[in-house]
């Protein structure tokens, strides 16, 4: 299973995220569901970096992707990542409504 971790501050913004495991919708490499999943995390980490500007932190590995946002972002930039990160989540959210067995995301406060 693919699981999706979204950690949210006390605000309820989003402050980090994860996405780790294989789905088991298909072997390894031709399974649509984890490039579908993997491909909307990254573009997101995209968007914050090459489109708001915002220098993020992230980890590619073998069936891991996590991103990190900077602490203390200026109100512009903030509201931007929030655009990009809700849009990221309603993706990955309609994902797992069409594959309940095969992604399972969490959110976390910290």
């Amino acid at each position: 299973m693919t699981t999706v971790e979204i950690y949210r501050d006390a605000d309820k913004k989003i402050i980090e995220y994860k996405v780790y495991g294989h789905s088991g919708y298909a072997k390894v490499g031709k399974d649509i569901v984890c490039a579908a999943v993997s491909s909307i995390m990254q573009t997101a980490a995209l968007g914050l970096g090459k489109v708001a500007k915002i220098e993020v932190k992230y980890t590619i590995k073998e069936s891991y992707f996590e991103c990190l946002l900077p602490q203390n972002l200026d109100c512009h930039k903030r509201e931007q990542a929030d655009i990009i990160l809700e849009t990221m989540i309603i993706g990955v959210k309609s994902f797992e409504e069409q594959y309940r067995k095969y992604i399972r995301i969490v959110e976390l406060e910290v």
